[in-house]
């Protein structure tokens, strides 16, 4: 068991979804619902999350060999993805304004409201907010390096876990802005952005490593 791996993925992932910075954009979208409604609405979100990972976790190595792609070329592409997305968040820019705010009908149970709502914000919020290019390349590039089973089911759990923190982000959503701000969220956005700026990096080095095999040190690659 890769101890390192995973903790890099979770760290990666969580990064990647950036839970706080996209905080302000989900309350924009719910901010007339009631209490109730907010929660319901951040547990299936987490949910939707969690299932679009799942597929592009499983899936994602299938569908580049449909169209032709190799890794090593996935993982270059993607890792300046990740930089640029890396670089923005440095900047303090969100990925997306809202441009207006979508409410469910107040009829029927929380759960039917909360379903009605999140049918509203699944996009742009869940994908490509959450879900963007980033996170699904992040996603493949990290199950491209799962080569045993327990691996495999552990790299799950880090994302069902990751899953997990976005909702306890969203649940506490409200409570979390109104104690450390907008300035507080613009300091957590840039060390994110950091992190995912290092993250890219590597998966750079990688991928020339897989290219160039035996050109670069090996104690700075994860190998192919």
């Amino acid at each position: 068991m890769d101890w390192s791996l995973l903790f890099n993925a979770f760290i990666g992932v969580i990064a990647i979804l950036n839970p706080i910075g996209n905080m302000p954009i989900f309350l924009s979208h719910v901010e007339n619902e009631t209490p109730s409604v907010q929660r319901a609405v951040a547990l299936l979100m987490s949910l939707a999350i969690f299932i679009l990972m799942l597929i592009f976790f499983i899936f994602g190595t299938r569908i580049l060999t449909a169209f032709g792609i190799t890794l090593p070329a996935f993982r270059l592409a993607g890792s300046v993805m990740i930089l640029l997305v890396g670089l923005r968040m440095l900047q303090g820019k969100s990925k997306f304004e809202n441009h207006g705010i979508e409410t469910s009908a107040a009829t029927g149970t929380t759960f039917d409201q909360a379903r009605n709502s999140l049918s509203h914000i699944l996009v742009p919020v869940a994908m490509p907010l959450f879900m963007g290019p980033g996170t699904i390349t992040t996603v493949i590039l990290y199950a491209e390096k799962c080569d045993t089973l327990i691996m495999t089911l552990a790299m799950i759990l880090v994302l069902f876990l990751s899953s997990c923190l976005v909702a306890a982000v969203l649940l506490c959503s409200r409570y979390i802005f109104d104690r450390i701000g907008s300035n507080g969220t613009q300091i957590v956005i840039r060390f994110m952005g950091m992190i995912l700026c290092a993250i890219a990096m590597q998966f750079m080095i990688d991928g020339v490593d897989q290219l160039l095999p035996g050109v670069l040190n090996t104690a700075f690659t994860h190998g192919g």
